[in-house]
């Protein structure tokens, strides 16, 4: 977690209007996150992944923020560390710098 100073900022405000990539829903797929999956809006063309937008509820509306983070003792974790999305990985924290 370099650069991270667990305040949750960027998985507040930007949690909800994340893609996921074809490899991040093929890895869950194999890793059974049924948990992750069901917050996933799979785009499928042709029979193949696409992608996919992130975080949706049951009935495909976004959430307000990544259903993932964990707060404890006043700080923020990511419930899904070992196999957060790809793109949760390129945030650049401007509050820590």
């Amino acid at each position: 977690m370099s650069g991270c100073i667990q305040c949750g900022y960027c998985c507040k405000k930007y949690g909800m209007r994340l893609e996921a990539t074809p490899l991040d829903i093929a890895r869950w797929r194999l890793e059974k996150r049924e948990d992750i999956l069901v917050h996933v809006d799979i785009e499928i063309k042709n029979e193949e992944v696409k992608g996919g937008r992130l975080w949706v509820d049951r009935e495909g509306k976004n959430e307000k923020e990544c259903p993932f983070l964990v707060l404890k003792d006043d700080k923020y974790y990511c419930g899904i560390q070992d196999t957060k999305p790809e793109v949760c990985t390129w945030y650049y924290c401007d509050k820590y710098f």
